[in-house]
């Protein structure tokens, strides 16, 4: 056999060797049917050798993802702390704390809780004591590696209040304690089935922000030039001349366990929904997450892919009772709730793309039975329910008034609802005007722009009533909304609530790892809900992302918070190659 190979390998370096006279002298010695046999086969072992090479590139091969391929996305809001013990209450920096910085735990496509930067964990018979092990070979981006010491000293920043971490409650109590450079423990002073999804918080380097003090921690650079262990790195930030964000490139993170495919992620941002839909149009961005479902006639003729995801989050009106004298009489709100016609919400202005919302629950995230009080679209029951109350109709203006407790004057029923300025809730806003006007009732709009609603009227909770959503999770724990605790910023309290029974019921049910008990005691609390309305559910939306189509690998189905369409952002590709089946 070798010595055939080595009789091969001379012939051929012979005819190498020949010169283009010689190779002009051998052909004129050929007759012209030599010529073109010669010729034939030459043709033939060409297109042979053209099959062979197809079959193997199409039929032996497929599509492979690969690096390569720049992806933009636009983002209504500017980012202002890029800090992800800080960033929960600022969409924009949860969308890019996301990319830059890992923790313990992420989900997966179908939001279940996986390892990130832990390898794995192990959960003690009692549900109390969490132990994680860290992956091997992870360092931060200037070499240094990662360490236990990394996540007890970040979990620690968040339980000290001179932080201002808004996770704060969810840390308190809870023991972090170091067992060596890979592991270590968490303990929990009361089970808690969800705890996990604490976990998934980004770790900050310690040797970075060990010398950072309190005063300063809001202030520093790290804020804004971010270094952490997630998918993506900060490579370029772009501003106006007003000193406002305009822009962020980011890279592949190369000391992330799992290198990211698409070479460039840039995130443009924009005052406001329409003028990222005109940025859009403009292509200067490939993807978006849609206000409304309207916005798909905008841009349903571009090459984009529509993905539904689902996210556990409702809108409502949440009452704010300490503001409002008429909005403490339980029949005013219940009156409302008759008057609110939540079909043409979500069938004329959703689109259909929208469930109705009955109860304290996202639609579809647990097995309750319907709460035994509802509220279904009927004028005359909202009439009957203002009569009985004694709240008549004046015959000036037809708003209904009422003598208060503790007061001489008869008080007129009006409120002032606030909302923010996304279309869709401005159209929902002016609906509920129309229709609660039907009754008798005045209602004042008031509309705060989305980038200021949380600072002006959230947290100093200075509404009467407010049109907003939150968002539960998958696995949900109202304690956040609901707990009496949670009243006051940064708690999520928006109806400032306070019932001594569903604070029991709220306590009791997330410590419970039995699901059936759970649910049991998630059921009183939504009848106790029902029955006092702090707050009128209306619907619960789909979460629509736009992506080009130019962009593949996005299996995501279910997600917590809008910024976990981030998570997997690795298995994302734009460009591919042609590799051997298995």
């Amino acid at each position: 056999m070798r010595t055939g190979l080595k009789k091969i390998k001379d012939h051929w370096k012979f005819l190498r060797s020949l010169s283009t006279q010689h190779w002009r002298h051998l052909l004129r010695g050929l007759t012209r049917g030599e010529i073109n046999l010669i010729l034939f086969w030459l043709g033939l072992a060409i297109v042979s050798l053209g099959f062979m090479s197809g079959y193997d590139y199409w039929a032996l091969r497929i599509a492979a993802p690969a690096a390569g391929g720049n992806y933009s996305e636009g983002l209504v809001g500017e980012p202002r702390y890029l800090n992800p013990i800080l960033a929960s209450t600022n969409e924009v920096d949860r969308d890019i704390a996301t990319l830059i910085f890992s923790g313990l735990v992420k989900h997966d496509n179908r939001g279940q809780i996986i390892p990130d930067l832990a390898e794995s964990y192990k959960i003690s018979a009692d549900g109390k004591t969490y132990e994680f092990t860290l992956r091997d070979k992870l360092f931060w981006p200037d070499n240094k590696p990662l360490t236990s010491d990394d996540v007890v000293f970040t979990l620690n920043l968040i339980k000290d209040g001179k932080y201002q971490s808004p996770l704060r409650n969810n840390w308190q109590g809870i023991k972090i304690e170091k067992i060596d450079d890979k592991k270590l423990n968490i303990k929990l002073p009361v089970e808690y089935e969800p705890f996990l999804e604490n976990a998934t918080v980004g770790i900050l380097p310690q040797h970075l922000w060990v010398n950072i003090q309190p005063q300063n921690f809001l202030l520093t650079q790290l804020n804004t030039k971010p270094i952490g262990l997630g998918q993506y790195q900060l490579t370029k930030i772009t501003k106006n001349a007003a000193g406002s964000v305009r822009s962020m490139e980011l890279s592949p993170n190369p000391k992330y366990y799992q290198k990211a495919n698409i070479a460039q992620l840039v995130l443009r941002f924009y005052e406001n929904q329409e003028n990222l839909i005109s940025g859009y149009k403009r292509g200067e961005i490939d993807g978006f997450s849609l206000n409304s479902p309207k916005e798909k006639d905008d841009i349903k003729n571009r090459s984009v892919n529509f993905y539904n995801l689902k996210l556990p989050r409702y809108f409502a009106i949440f009452f704010n009772q300490t503001k409002s004298d008429v909005l403490s009489d339980v029949n005013v709100r219940k009156a409302l709730a008759y008057a609110t016609d939540r079909k043409t919400i979500t069938e004329e202005i959703l689109k259909s793309e929208a469930e109705e919302q009955s109860g304290p629950f996202p639609f579809g995230v647990l097995t309750l039975k319907p709460p035994a009080q509802t509220y279904e679209f009927n004028i005359e029951s909202a009439e009957n329910t203002l009569d009985k109350a004694g709240w008549k109709k004046s015959s000036e203006n037809g708003i209904r008034e009422k003598k208060l407790s503790g007061q001489k004057k008869v008080s007129p029923l009006e409120f002032t609802l606030t909302t923010t300025d996304w279309p869709e809730l401005t159209q929902v806003a002016s609906l509920l005007k129309t229709d609660w006007e039907k009754i008798g009732v005045k209602v004042n709009l008031d509309v705060v722009p989305v980038n200021a609603i949380q600072t002006q009227t959230i947290r100093p909770r200075e509404y009467e009533a407010l049109l907003f959503g939150e968002v539960l999770g998958l696995n949900p724990d109202p304690f956040s909304f609901w707990h009496s605790t949670q009243r006051k910023d940064p708690g999520l309290n928006l109806s400032v609530y306070s019932n001594k029974k569903v604070d029991g019921l709220l306590e009791s049910a997330r410590q419970m790892l039995s699901p059936q008990e759970k649910i049991k005691k998630y059921q009183e609390f939504q009848n106790i809900i029902m029955s006092d309305l702090p707050a009128i559910f209306l619907y619960s939306p789909n979460y629509i992302y736009a992506v080009s189509d130019k962009v593949r690998g996005f299996e995501t189905e279910a997600i917590n918070t809008p910024s976990q369409r981030f998570e997997n952002i690795n298995q994302w590709y734009i460009a591919t190659k042609r590799v051997k089946k298995q």
